[in-house]
């Protein structure tokens, strides 16, 4: 007992990593706690930024909790604690956790093991950097209103940036699927490997196709529906091109590894993101609606003559049979509700997933930093001194062995993952959740129990799709768009493409 809590003491008050009490559970790399800690984190953060925009939450507050109101203005958190309730609230918690992992980025650049002293700061001081954590989000909420405009522009940066490493990741996945099935990385090749890349392309196609005709079916009508139409037509058509330009001739001299299964890939994911874009457009709001065609008739009518005054009387008609067909049309472009409350279960899912996917995405961008030209060091640290400061370079001891779970110092040599890149991926994944739960360019239109029903939503998705099509054309001309990444996979002599060795993701 004694040898666990000297192990937790210095894991959280000093540089050692963490594990947990129960000294019969198996044995933990600090690289997998370390990222286990932060990742809790964020998820901690990312609920908090959740419960800020659910307005059942706030309302059972404010009926259940005596002197809530009192409270919260003795607080100074406004009426009914309105500062810490909708957009501005998430803007201003958000902003605190990009702070805190921008501040560690800062700290943890050019650390190349777990053995210097940052190295350190990253991996142990759990408590330290929880207080610091929590600072950094109380501070927020004292920044002025007018911050709102300029932060939600950095969101929108910070959000297509990390939407574009997803892409970038998914293209260089297909690539290399590809190389290592058709034998472009062992140097030989495949002939059953590359049947398998045909099935599999196959496959996408069928699936693909199949998708663009419930496409049609499910979110169009004959006589509306017109933007449906047109995203899902052009979404089809440019499937069409970077399939037709994959299987040009011309197009393997600048990438001998371009195959069609790097297009079925991507011809089935730019249907799945219209089909998601689809999925958010709100329904039509039908007062809009019936005011626009106010206006418009009461214009046509001050034009008309005195005498045609009868004859509009039909008009009148005319424009309501009009109306009628136009809330028949707004049903018909999206499928109808199987059931009650199935739009809000749909938004409470949706932001399940989005959280899921963002901290997978995170921490497996993290590990692949090299496929983004960002290099990691494979090779033992050989420096007495770090750079940029004169702490000497030293073992750490390995505290978990005195008692708790045994926790393995597998970066005392080298890092796994580059830390600055992974607090920096961090800082991007905060800031594409706070775009995502403030509906983007749109935030007074913020509400959890509509969340992904909006324009902007949709926007995002067609324009994500569009630049998953330019970024796969790019590498079919451009293989080595990444610094240090050839999407050719070709051998020079003997010599691998760095980062691709099974070795170190052995050792995560």
């Amino acid at each position: 007992m004694g040898g666990c809590c000297s192990a937790q003491i210095r894991c959280w008050c000093g540089p050692a990593s963490c594990g947990l009490c129960c000294r019969f559970l198996p044995q933990i790399n600090e690289s997998t706690a370390t990222r286990f800690m932060y990742t809790l984190m964020l998820i901690i953060g990312f609920v908090m930024a959740s419960l800020m925009l659910s307005p059942q939450l706030e309302q059972a507050f404010i009926d259940n909790v005596p002197g809530f109101n009192e409270t919260c203005v003795g607080l100074m958190a406004g009426e009914n604690c309105s500062k810490l309730t909708g957009y501005k609230a998430v803007y201003r918690l958000c902003l605190g956790i990009v702070a805190y992992h921008l501040v560690l980025c800062l700290l943890t650049a050019f650390v190349k093991s777990s053995s210097y002293c940052r190295g350190g700061i990253h991996n142990g001081y759990w408590f330290w950097k929880i207080l610091f954590f929590i600072g950094c989000i109380a501070g927020s909420f004292f920044m002025p209103n007018m911050f709102r405009l300029y932060w939600m522009y950095v969101g929108m940066i910070g959000g297509v940036i990390f939407i574009i490493f997803q892409l970038i990741l998914l293209v260089d996945f297909c690539h290399s699927w590809n190389a290592k099935w058709v034998g472009t990385k062992a140097g030989r090749k495949n002939c059953c490997g590359y049947l398998g890349t045909l099935i599999f392309a196959a496959i996408f196609y069928m699936v693909s196709v199949a998708a663009v005709f419930m496409l049609f079916w499910n979110y169009t009508s004959w006589e509306g529906c017109l933007h449906n139409k047109i995203f899902i037509g052009v979404n089809t058509f440019l499937c069409i091109v970077l399939s037709g330009v994959t299987i040009v001739p011309a197009v393997t001299k600048f990438n001998p590894n371009t195959g069609i299964l790097q297009a079925s890939v991507i011809t089935f994911y730019v249907m799945y993101l219209t089909w998601s874009a689809l999925s958010s457009e709100p329904p039509e709001d039908i007062i809009k609606l019936e005011n626009t065609i106010k206006i418009a008739y009461s214009k046509l009518v001050d034009v008309k003559k005195e005498e045609d005054m009868f004859m509009s009387m039909d008009g009148i008609e005319d424009m309501r049979n009009i109306h009628s067909m136009s809330m028949s049309n707004s049903t018909q472009c999206r499928p109808s509700p199987t059931f009650d409350h199935m739009e809000m279960i749909s938004a409470y899912a949706g932001l399940v997933i989005m959280f899921v996917m963002v901290i997978y995405s995170s921490l497996e961008t993290s590990i692949a930093s090299h496929r983004l030209g960002v290099q990691r060091t494979f090779a033992a640290v050989q420096e007495r001194y770090e750079c940029c400061c004169c702490c000497k370079v030293t073992g750490r001891g390995n505290h978990s062995e005195k008692g708790g779970q045994r926790v393995n110092y597998n970066e005392a040599d080298a890092t796994i993952y580059n830390y600055a890149f992974f607090h920096f991926l961090f800082c991007l994944a905060s800031l594409y959740v706070m775009m995502q739960l403030t509906n983007w360019y749109r935030p007074e239109e913020s509400d959890l129990n509509r969340f992904g029903l909006n324009w902007a939503a949709v926007w995002v998705k067609m324009g994500s799709s569009w630049a998953c099509v330019f970024i796969y054309l790019l590498t079919l001309f451009r293989p080595q768009c990444c610094p240090g990444r050839n999407l050719t996979f070709m051998r020079t002599g003997e010599v691998m493409v760095p980062g691709e060795g099974d070795a170190m993701e052995s050792r995560v």
